[in-house]
C-alpha cells in the first residue's frame, strides 16, 4: 500500500481511508491553477477529517512543476 493518494481520487470518493493501515498520509494535488490546487487539497483534507484525519502541514513538493502535498495524521 502506498503512503500517498492523489487529491482527485479523494475528491471522487474512490479512496476509502478506513482500511489504510499507516498513521500518516500524504495527499498530492497537481492539477490546474494554483487556486484550484489549494482548493482541491483543502477539500480533500476536509473530507478525510470526517474519517479521523488531521491536517499537519502543506508543502510545495513539485520542484519545477506545480504540486502541493498535504500531510495528515490520524487524530
Amino acid at each position: 500500500m502506498n503512503h500517498e493518494v492523489d487529491a482527485a481520487v479523494v475528491l471522487s470518493g474512490q479512496f476509502d481511508p478506513r482500511p489504510y493501515p499507516f498513521p500518516y498520509l500524504a495527499v498530492v494535488a497537481n492539477m490546474g491553477m494554483p487556486g484550484t490546487i489549494v482548493s482541491a487539497l483543502m477539500t480533500a483534507a476536509g473530507m478525510l477529517k470526517e474519517h479521523g484525519w488531521e491536517l499537519v502541514s502543506v508543502a510545495d513538493t513539485g520542484g519545477t512543476v506545480l504540486q502541493l502535498t498535504a500531510f495528515l495524521k490520524r487524530a
